[in-house]
């Protein structure tokens, strides 16, 4: 009963910065590099057992059996190269805000040296004339 009926349990708050989302798919796509390495390696198996075996049923068997590893592994380099595009985008964005920020930073600097600039010519005018008329 008190598993049915208890509070939910919190989730980790998932995370909004740019660069933790490219991460996640950069490892996502690291995954997919070993599963295709491993496909790879069984790949060259079966192609040199397929080269010593005589032609018949069982040749024709592991030729089915590759040719299916073949086609996960064109699979797993759609995903890959998905990954890497979104990885891309990802990073084009970071980029983009990026120079938003400095952009920013830079007009922020610009208006309080404008002020500064201002503020003294101000107060040198105003204390050039009454200096002057004294």
């Amino acid at each position: 009963m008190e598993r049915a009926f208890s509070a939910k349990k919190e989730k980790d708050p998932a995370s909004s910065s740019v660069q933790d989302a490219s991460d996640r798919i950069t490892r996502r796509g690291e995954t997919i590099d070993d599963k295709i390495k491993k496909l790879d390696a069984e790949l060259s198996r079966y192609k040199e057992q397929i080269k010593k075996m005589r032609p018949g049923p069982a040749q024709e068997a592991k030729k089915a059996r590759a040719m299916r590893m073949l086609k996960q592994k064109r699979t797993y380099e759609g995903q890959r190269d998905m990954l890497c595009s979104e990885s891309f985008k990802l990073d084009q964005v970071a980029c983009a805000v990026e120079g938003i920020k400095d952009k920013d930073a830079q007009q922020n600097r610009h208006k309080t040296h404008n002020s500064r600039q201002c503020n003294r010519s101000f107060m040198s005018t105003l204390f050039g004339t009454c200096l002057s008329t004294s």
